[in-house]
């Protein structure tokens, strides 16, 4: 986890080998949306249960916020 200075923080998860804050990998783009697909399409239920899931909350736990940033590599 890196914390930041307002406040929020950046957890890593899934394949993300260089940590937290690091920029590197972490869902492939069609293993994220078919979690979300399988929630129904609502991102924050997808993101909730795969949490649940692998043990990383608890269930019922809330997600206040959520910040998901994607890019398209270069060809």
């Amino acid at each position: 986890m890196v914390q930041r200075r307002d406040s929020t923080e950046e957890r890593a998860y899934a394949d993300n080998r260089g940590g937290p804050g690091s920029g590197e990998e972490g869902f492939d783009g069609a293993e994220f949306k078919a979690l979300v697909d399988a929630a129904g399409g609502d991102v924050t239920a997808a993101v909730q249960k795969w949490l649940v899931d692998t043990d990383k909350i608890e269930p019922g736990t809330p997600i206040v916020g959520l910040e998901i940033r994607a890019w398209k590599p270069e060809a």
